[in-house]
């Protein structure tokens, strides 16, 4: 086990010959090459099993019901922060998923088999793939010095073959950390098709076992340095082995891997990030060419991670250059289109399956857009869409007494800047909203992620941002292709952000001095920002959202974004586009669309934070009828009485009041504890009105129970909403738009049961009639404007309803002093002279339907005056459209008090579905949890195997961090 070392004079050829000496054979690499085959062959049974779609079943759903699990877990330490007012909140510490648990600890278990089972040191003569004993050894075939027979164990051989693993593991540490394909060879799409997002714990973990290997490679190494002397000095072989280069590298090598490992720790890289990266970037390849130098021999496995890692570098740089104008396309802005100038109108025209016998299975998108100036004209075109007669579309679309009728869809972005720049605004809850449209032309899928640098803030540094917004390649001109990405001040780059644009609208700019060229039509809210995307990224590239009969989307906080590119996907492909020309995944072995329900559920901290996405969103029920599309909008810090001085991090008090704060009705919890589907899971047009159902409040009523019972005791409601870093703090003014917000959506929910209860609604068509044909009722204190009487919710309601022939109207209409001549203010906007009690011009978005009857604001600044103050004193003001403001007022009605009920909320959705289930999950680790734990509970595999596929819920999740 101990080969004897020549006797040589010089100490540096001695220790030379010493290492030769006890070096591993090449046979003994064969450990490192199984472990290769093990990984190669165990992703390519993944791949297989992923695309003959063995999760949907039987077996899939027993694997699904226990690996999508997870667990957060929190310090008491933290605990008792997170009660104390003003103190940081963190959230929970998010466990891994079983799924995840279980690759790492097979991914340790088979590292540590191959590590040690066996003979360490194999003969050189037997051959690679040999694994019988040989016994005896030809003396012929003695080589000098080198063992030229097998040995079992030693220190020597057990730390060569740890050393050999510690090589061996790099590649694949690198092969979880690389973004862009073909160099990630895991998000190849015909293969595993896992981005880094998916792949980044096992990156670290496996770093972290690098690690682990290495010390175990130092530690028996240094027991035979210790053990060994050298004969004529008699003096441990530890002392000579300073003086080989070698022996240099490898403790360098270590150093630096353990610095590594200590910045990686998750404290610090949270706090320290942009210190993190940078050293990362500097110290891992350092880390790499060192160990590589340190044992000649095995250091093509160093090369090969340093050219998978060098490789996929030159090769984002290259898509990087093209993307954002360096090479290959033009940077040169174009002359933006704002307001009136550019009125980009779909035009959705459906027909009627009654009526157009002659095409019952096909209906027609046509998108029209007006002249532009300087003789930018964007031709009108059509785009025929086969339907097959299941169609959930057609199957709601009722008898027109037309041939077909048209819904008009406004443009989401009525401002495209130019290219190359960023139109940034401020918007409430300290977030700035960026939209930019790169030269390049980039295509991405819903739900994927974007690396972001503004070179006004900092020329370095990129922040990663998912993307609220979808490529449509059918768009003329820009708008199809701005990336529009929501972004919360919190510190260090996200703050200087805030800060920057906060600073350029205080002093009256709208750029940063000579970064916008001359002539550029400038935004008329905001500011423009040269911007640098890298892109796009993301494992939700590999979803068929399509193939799903229900999709369930959940999003806290900020994580909106996320769920608002995959709803705009979904609705506008339930609408009758193609989803290849929208980022979707279609093509060879997906089947044809066939989703027929979605549920959109946001858990939000203020009903401020509405504005976000309001204009997405209200854009989406214009799209499809509504009951295909259920919106339900949480939101978890209110109360009733006029807000006093907020207390960051400060648990707001909350009494009951008679819009939301009833007990939720049992009706859904007695026929959830039934397992049936129940009243409420048969009807659709009744789940808006019995959203009680799922609304919990009773954190705000003391007997609060923690979070589905699946986080343990005091928790915080802010787990739902906040991730870490969030400023719970409002800005000055903000509680004025949460109370205006909210009466809003009070009077336009009263309206809505109003007019169910009377028959009114029945006659509608509820796809030409959706949330936005709802009036906008009054959200400002009664008696405010022009000192006209009080005037009650009842009063506002029953005007509404009586017409303007009604004696009630007339009185009304005299109290509050509405001006006819004022289309917007005028009473005939709540009523219809042709089909009924609506005017066609205000259901279809005309100039009747602009803003709430009562309230005169017509801008984010009116509401919220004074919203504090940036760095250096600078003065905040709040920039908003009157059109997105009006998409606020509309989308108040699906905004409530208190927190959903996850697990009633999917298991409706479940007793719905006419197929399999998806959920698409993006928020904090706590309301990643819950989602999880609910999903876990409702997969059935006895009703798949029955071929009920309701039974089937897939989870897609976007919870990775950098």
């Amino acid at each position: 086990p101990n080969p004897t070392t020549p006797v040589l004079s010089n100490d540096i050829d001695w220790f030379t010959a010493y290492a030769v000496v006890h070096r591993l054979s090449e046979t003994s690499w064969r450990y490192a090459y199984l472990f290769w085959l093990i990984v190669a062959f165990v992703s390519l049974v993944y791949s297989a099993c992923h695309w003959a779609g063995l999760r949907s079943g039987v077996v899939g759903a027993y694997w699904s019901k226990w690996s999508i699990r997870r667990r957060t877990w929190r310090k008491s330490h933290s605990l008792a922060l997170a009660r104390k007012p003003g103190e940081p909140r963190k959230q929970s510490v998010p466990l891994p998923s079983n799924a995840q648990l279980l690759c790492f600890f097979s991914l340790v278990a088979v590292s540590f088999a191959l590590m040690f089972v066996g003979p360490d040191y194999l003969a050189p003569q037997d051959k690679l793939w040999q694994f019988g004993r040989r016994d005896t050894v030809d003396p012929d075939s003695f080589l000098p010095y080198r063992p030229q027979y097998t040995i079992q164990k030693a220190w020597w051989t057990s730390g060569g073959r740890t050393g050999l693993f510690a090589f061996a593991l790099f590649p694949l540490c690198i092969l979880f950390v690389l973004k862009a394909p073909p160099f990630a060879l895991f998000a190849i799409s015909f293969l595993t098709d896992f981005h880094f997002d998916k792949l980044i714990w096992l990156h670290r973990w496996t770093g972290r076992l690098i690690w682990l290997v290495a010390a175990i490679h130092t530690a028996l190494w240094s027991v035979q340095l210790f053990n060994d002397k050298r004969v004529d000095t008699n003096k441990m072989a530890y002392v000579y082995a300073w003086q080989y280069p070698n022996f240099i590298y490898a403790w360098t090598a270590f150093g630096l891997l353990t610095m590594i490992i200590l910045l990686s720790l998750r404290p610090i890289r949270d706090r320290f990030y942009e210190s993190f990266y940078f050293l990362h970037l500097l110290l891992v390849p350092l880390m790499i060419i060192m160990s590589a130098l340190h044992h000649p021999p095995l250091w093509w496995w160093c090369w090969a991670a340093l050219g998978l890692w060098a490789g996929e570098r030159i090769w984002r740089a290259t898509r990087w250059m093209y993307i954002n104008g360096v090479v290959g396309s033009s940077a040169t802005p174009s002359k933006s289109i704002h307001g009136d100038s550019k009125r980009a109108w779909e035009m959705v025209s459906l027909k009627s399956p009654d009526t157009e016998s002659a095409l019952p299975n096909a209906r027609q998108v046509r998108f029209a857009t007006s002249s532009m100036p300087e003789d930018r004209h964007a031709p009108s075109y059509s785009v025929n869409t086969p339907h097959t007669p299941s169609s959930p579309y057609h199957a709601s679309v009722p008898s027109a007494s037309s041939d077909h009728f048209l819904l008009p869809v406004p443009s989401a972005n009525p401002y495209v800047p130019p290219t190359g720049y960023a139109h940034a605004e401020l918007l409430a809850g300290r977030t700035v909203r960026l939209r930019f449209a790169p030269p390049g032309f980039i295509s991405w899928a819903p739900g994927q992620h974007f690396l972001l640098c503004v070179p006004s803030v900092s020329k370095i540094l990129s922040h990663p941002f998912t993307c609220a917004s979808i490529c449509d390649e059918q768009t003329m001109g820009d708008e199809g292709r701005t990336i529009v990405l929501l972004i919360r001040a919190k510190n260090g780059w996200t703050k200087d952000l805030w800060d920057a644009i906060v600073t350029l609208i205080a002093s009256g700019h709208k750029h940063p001095r000579n970064e916008v060229p001359a002539g550029t039509t400038l935004p008329p809210t905001g500011v423009l920002l040269r911007c640098w995307v890298d892109g796009p990224f993301g494992s939700s590239a590999r979803v068929s959202w399509g193939s799903y009969s229900s999709v369930l989307i959940v999003s806290g906080g900020s994580g909106v974004t996320f769920g608002l590119s995959v709803l705009e996907y979904l609705c506008l492909c339930m609408a009758g586009r193609n989803g290849k020309f929208l980022g979707g995944k279609t093509g060879w072995g997906k089947p044809a669309f066939r989703t027929q329900r979605i549920r959109f559920v946001w858990v939000l901290r203020e009903f401020s934070h509405i504005q976000w996405c309001a204009t997405v969103l209200r854009r989406c029920t214009t799209l499809i009828p509504r009951e295909l599309l259920q919106i339900e909008l949480f939101v978890t810090n209110f109360q009733t009485a006029p807000h006093p001085a907020i207390t960051p991090y400060a648990e707001t008090p909350v009494t009951a009041d008679s819009d939301s704060l009833f007990p939720p009705a049992p009706r859904f919890a007695k026929n959830a504890r039934r397992g049936g589907q129940g009243e409420s899971g048969s009807d659709s047009e009744d789940s808006h009105d019995d959203v009680d159902n799922y609304v919990d409040l009773s954190y705000y009523t003391g007997n609060y129970e923690g979070l589905d019972g699946d986080l343990g005791d005091g928790d915080n409601i802010l787990d739902l909403t906040n991730f870490d870093g969030d400023n719970d703090e409002r800005l000055p003014g903000e509680a004025s738009v949460n109370r205006t917000v909210r009466k809003e959506g009070k009077l336009r929910r009263a309206f809505t049961r109003k007019v169910k209860h009377d028959g009114v609604r029945s006659s509608l068509s509820p796809t030409r009639f959706g949330p936005s044909s709802v009036p906008l009722l009054s959200s400002a204190p009664k008696g405010h404007r022009h000192g006209q009487s009080s005037v009650s919710e009842a009063d506002v309601t029953s005007m509404a309803l009586a017409g303007p022939s009604s004696p009630r109207h007339s009185r009304l209409s005299q109290s509050l002093q509405l001006d006819d001549s004022r289309p917007e203010l005028s009473v005939q906007s709540l009523s219809m002279t042709v089909d009924g009690p609506f005017s066609s011009r205000s259901l279809l978005g005309g100039d009747s339907d602009t803003r709430s009857i009562i309230s005169q604001a017509s801008s984010m600044h009116a509401l919220m005056p004074k919203v504090g103050r940036g760095r250096h004193g600078v003065e905040v003001k709040l920039e908003l459209d009157e059109r997105e403001l009006h998409d606020m007022h509309v989308m108040a009605e699906f905004a409530r008090p208190g927190r959903p009920k996850l697990d009633f909320v999917l298991h409706d959705e479940v007793a719905r579905a006419k197929g399999s289930v998806v959920v698409a999950c993006c928020g904090p680790a706590a309301l990643n949890a819950v989602v999880r734990k609910a999903i876990a509970a409702q997969i059935d595999p006895a009703r798949i195997r029955r071929g009920d596929m309701s039974g089937s819920i897939s989870l897609v999740a976007e919870e990775f961090s950098y």
